[in-house]
């Protein structure tokens, strides 16, 4: 075991970056081995041979990375129908997994490079923004991968390949990302008003992007676009906290295979809350019967008696389904309705007009106004149960033929 002098800094570009520094500079000359490197929340393990990089483990998301880069070039071979044992490889399993595939040729050389170099990269990225807040300790050990693992053709020189991850580095420090790391999770907290804060093409893009379980480097891969970019597209929302960065446990690996396990989903499943049913009437008598008889029928239901407030009320509630009383001061049934159908989310919202008369006068100036049925009363519960229900499954256009309750149901 060799202790790596952290603290000897060269005069070149790289003095005061101590990962750099080591690997350029400090390095036995044709080191075959590995570097181990701590802080107190990870550890890594960088493996060399003749002086060049040829594989790295450990972090955050040791299994998630791999499976990652895995399917951004590996796409055609399924890890999950892979029957593989630990054996004496389990430090290195999938660099192991990757070495039979590919002298079976299985994988081609490009694509064994390019994951050996993503790899390396992410890790390497991970190790420089751990040590920009805290202090590492290095550890070199003779002790690397079996030999006859190694695929020559795949190892990297350091001075190849640690100017790209230092520019990537700096572009992220100089966008002040230096603080969230990239295996991080965004989740989005306040839906309704990174609703209002969000253009509508924003928010349907975030809510693709952000589905509280691909961390930022996942879903950058699933989209095909920029880390740093859709992190910074991301930061608006992050730092007015409708969106959360969130730390996520590494993925577990199945047993005897190098695929992961299913996720698990822990908290109990969000279930879809019931239909809400509004009434817009003046008779406190009408509102409360027509609650009784929704939420027997497992519905949610808001009642509104002041009719000048009903427009307002009804647009922040957003019902599925709306009775309205025909004969109510200031603003009657039809008005009201003849607003709603102004507004472009009621186009289609069955509205139920209510009155005591079924006359055919009152029916057609109904239908005029785009009244969806017309209820008379007084109501019986299963009649209008069984008429909400047929108007939720197969809610009807406004300009269809208006129905009362005696043809409708």
């Amino acid at each position: 075991m060799y202790a790596i002098d952290t603290n000897k800094m060269n005069t070149n570009e790289n003095s005061n970056n101590k990962l750099f520094n080591l690997l350029l500079n400090e390095l036995p000359n044709q080191f075959t081995g590995k570097l181990e490197i701590k802080s107190n929340r990870h550890s890594w393990t960088v493996f060399f041979c003749i002086g060049r990089l040829v594989w790295a483990i450990g972090g955050a998301h040791y299994n998630r990375r791999f499976h990652k880069i895995w399917h951004q070039f590996c796409s055609n071979i399924s890890l999950d129908k892979i029957k593989f044992q630990e054996g004496d490889y389990a430090i290195c399993y999938y660099y192991h997994i990757m070495s039979v595939l590919s002298r079976r040729k299985s994988l081609t050389p490009p694509q064994t490079k390019a994951v050996v170099l993503a790899n390396l990269k992410e890790v390497l990225f991970d190790i420089l923004q751990e040590q920009s807040q805290q202090e590492l300790t290095y550890n070199l050990s003779d002790a690397g991968l079996d030999k006859s693992l190694i695929l020559m053709s795949t190892v990297i020189p350091a001075e190849t390949i640690l100017p790209p991850i230092n520019k990537l580095w700096l572009e992220w420090e100089k966008s002040n990302l230096a603080p969230y790391s990239p295996n991080l999770v965004p989740v989005i907290t306040n839906a309704k008003q990174l609703q209002k804060v969000a253009k509508n093409n924003s928010y349907n893009t975030i809510t693709k992007l952000v589905d509280g379980k691909h961390s930022l480097r996942e879903t950058a891969a699933l989209v095909n676009k920029d880390l740093r970019q859709l992190t910074l597209f991301l930061m608006p929302y992050i730092r007015n906290k409708l969106i959360e960065l969130q730390e996520v446990p590494d993925k577990k690996r199945l047993e005897g295979s190098p695929g992961l396990e299913p996720d698990v989903d822990t908290a109990p499943s969000p279930t879809k809350p019931q239909p809400l049913i509004a009434c817009v009437d003046d008779s406190k008598e009408m509102c409360y019967l027509l609650e009784k008889i929704m939420k027997k029928g497992g519905y949610r239901f808001l009642g509104i008696q002041d009719s000048i407030k009903a427009l307002v009320m009804i647009i922040e509630a957003k019902p599925e389904l709306i009775f309205l009383d025909l004969m109510m001061p200031i603003a009657n049934g039809y008005e009201i309705c003849t607003q709603l159908r102004r507004v472009p989310m009621f186009e289609n919202t069955p509205i139920v007009i209510l009155t005591g008369n079924d006359g055919v006068v009152d029916r057609v100036r109904a239908k005029m106004v785009g009244a969806t049925g017309y209820l008379t009363k007084p109501i019986e519960p299963k009649k209008v149960l069984a008429l909400v229900k047929r108007y939720l499954q197969n809610p009807p256009s406004p300009d269809a033929e208006i129905k009362s309750d005696s043809s409708d149901l």
